[in-house]
This record gives C-alpha cells, structure tokens and sequence, in this order.
C-alpha cells in the first residue's frame, strides 16, 4: 500500500457547518482511510444567519469577525420550508448557483479528486455535482467544468433538492457513478423514505443503515464498510 498513489476525497459540509466542523465530525472516518485516501475539506462560500436555521449563538458568531472557523454558520444555499420566496427568478435556491461556481472552481484550481463525500446540503450538492459531471454537454450550469467525472461518491443523509424549480430536469438523468449512502434510520430532519429517493436515483448504490439520526456514522462495523466501499478505487 505504501507505494499506492492515495485517493483525494472533497468533502461538502451540512447546512449550518463549515469545513473545521465537518473535518472534527468525520475525524474517526479520516482516522480510518488515512493509509488509502486524504479527505479535503471545503467551506461552501456564505454564512447563513437566517433565524428559522440558526440558533441566537450562531448569529451571534456570524456577525463576530473574530470567532473561531469552528463557530461560524455556512450553507450551500438557502432554502425556506414550503416557500417559494428564496427561489431565484430562474427557479434556483438563493446561493446556489453561486455555490456551484465556487466549486466548480475549488475543483479546477485545487483537484483532481477522486471521490466527493457530502453530509445532509452537502450531500445533495455532491449528488448535484455527479448528475452534473456525468452530463455536463446538456446541462448549461457545468459546460465550462473542467474536471473528470468523480469515480465514487458518498452521501450521509443525502437528499434531491426537489423544491428547486432549476434543477427538476436534472432529475431525468441517472446517477451513473457508483455510490455509497449512509442512512439512519432514526433520521427525523431528512427522513430515511426522503434519502431512499436519492438511492433509487443511482445506478449502482450501497447502502449502510444505521441506527443513529441526523449523523454520520462512525461505530465501527459503518467504518468497515466506508473503508471497504473505498478500498475498491483504490489502484
């Protein structure tokens, strides 16, 4: 192994979190890849601080310049429950094709990466990305990606941005590259019958159902399978 060439994963956050906090939350999965894969974390490009997501703490670090990175709040776009009002007038979420550009770019300027590992938002952006990258000459939004298709992907408590008016055809396209979900089964925010639709969506997924909520898992018979899902890429 120690003359193998090491996998690079991206890692996307959840809503509400940034890179430093995804990178401690994921800190026994990191541990557990080390010998096979490095894991490079991005923060999406704005603070949330809107009240209905944050609690009074988290606007109060967004507005401190001179928090620590662990405290401040960032989200891929910001999306209201059962309104409309955040929609674009071309039909996106507020940020996010912002987000996209700063990925987009993120990917060009710091990868390849081999692989994409979201959490909840971040989860549904990478499933974005792959539908993105598989078919990037019909989908105006990742014509001017420059980046080879990811060869793996996995998601923990991923969803479809159904609500996104811009992105529904997106939908029409399978999810070709192979991946892996993490779905507990205690998950009240993205329920599991929510996740199973991003599943049914993919050509050729693994799923590991755990018994936790709105987490990724880390006990050990899920870090087994993470680092058996991974160990296949591995050259």
């Amino acid at each position: 192994m120690t003359d193998t060439k090491k996998l690079r994963i991206l890692c996307l956050h959840g809503m509400v979190q940034n890179a430093a906090v995804f990178r401690k939350k994921t800190s026994v999965i990191r541990k557990k890849l080390d010998k096979i894969a490095d894991m490079v974390y991005v923060t999406a490009p704005q603070m949330t601080v809107d009240p209905q997501y944050t609690s009074e703490a988290h606007r109060e670090a967004a507005a401190d310049e001179n928090a620590p990175e662990e405290a401040k709040p960032f989200a891929w776009w910001h999306p209201y429950k059962n309104d409309d009002k955040n929609l674009t007038e071309d039909g996106y979420y507020r940020g996010f094709k912002e987000s996209v550009a700063y990925l987009k770019e993120f990917m060009q300027n710091e990868g390849p990466f081999d692989g994409i590992f979201g959490f909840s938002q971040g989860a549904c952006l990478a499933a974005v990305m792959l539908v993105g990258l598989e078919n990037r000459s019909n989908l105006s939004l990742f014509k001017d990606l420059n980046h080879p298709n990811f060869r793996f992907a996995m998601l923990a408590a991923g969803f479809k941005p159904s609500s996104q008016k811009a992105t529904q055809d997106f939908w029409t396209h399978k999810i070709n590259t192979p991946t892996l979900h993490m779905i507990g089964m205690e998950d009240t925010l993205i329920t599991p019958e929510m996740q199973q639709t991003l599943v049914d969506q993919c050509v050729e997924p693994s799923v590991i159902r755990h018994n936790g909520g709105h987490v990724v898992p880390s006990n050990a018979p899920s870090r087994n399978e993470i680092f058996a899902f991974v160990s296949r890429f591995v050259a």
